[in-house]
C-alpha cells in the first residue's frame, strides 16, 4: 500500500489493499491471507502488552462513567436522563432487571422440580 489514491483503487475494484495481489474478501478490503496475518500479528500484540491494556481501559471506562454520572445521564447507554438519583435509566434499568430474571428463572428450572416453583 503506497498512497492513498492506489488503497482508493484497489478498495473500489475490490483487490486487497495490503499485498495488491488477491481479490478482497466480502464486505472487507483484505484477502483471507492478509486477515489472518492481521490476526495473527494482533493477538501477538494484544498478549505482549495485556496488562497495560487492560488498565488502560480501566482508566478510560472508570472517566466514561464518572462523566456520565456527572451530567445525570445514563452510565449504561449514555443517551437518556437519570431519574430518582440513580445512574441507570429506566429503560436501561428495565431491560437490565428483565435479563436478570430470566437468567434467575432458568437457573431456577434448572435445579428444582418443576412442582416446587412458585411463580
Amino acid at each position: 500500500m503506497c498512497n492513498i489514491s492506489n488503497y482508493e483503487f484497489y478498495k473500489s475494484h475490490h483487490i486487497c489493499v495490503r499485498c495488491g495481489q488477491e481479490k478482497a474478501e466480502r464486505n472487507n478490503t483484505l484477502c483471507f491471507r492478509c486477515r489472518i496475518k492481521s490476526r495473527e500479528s494482533a493477538l501477538k500484540y494484544y498478549n505482549q502488552h495485556k496488562e497495560e491494556m487492560k488498565e488502560t481501559s480501566r482508566i478510560k471506562h472508570k472517566l466514561r462513567y464518572n462523566k456520565l454520572k456527572d451530567l445525570g445521564l445514563c452510565t449504561s447507554c449514555g443517551k437518556r436522563k437519570t431519574t430518582n438519583n440513580r445512574v441507570i435509566c429506566d429503560h436501561c434499568r428495565l431491560r437490565k432487571n428483565a435479563r436478570n430474571r430470566k437468567k434467575y428463572l432458568l437457573m431456577v428450572y434448572a435445579k428444582r422440580n418443576l412442582c416446587d416453583i412458585r411463580i
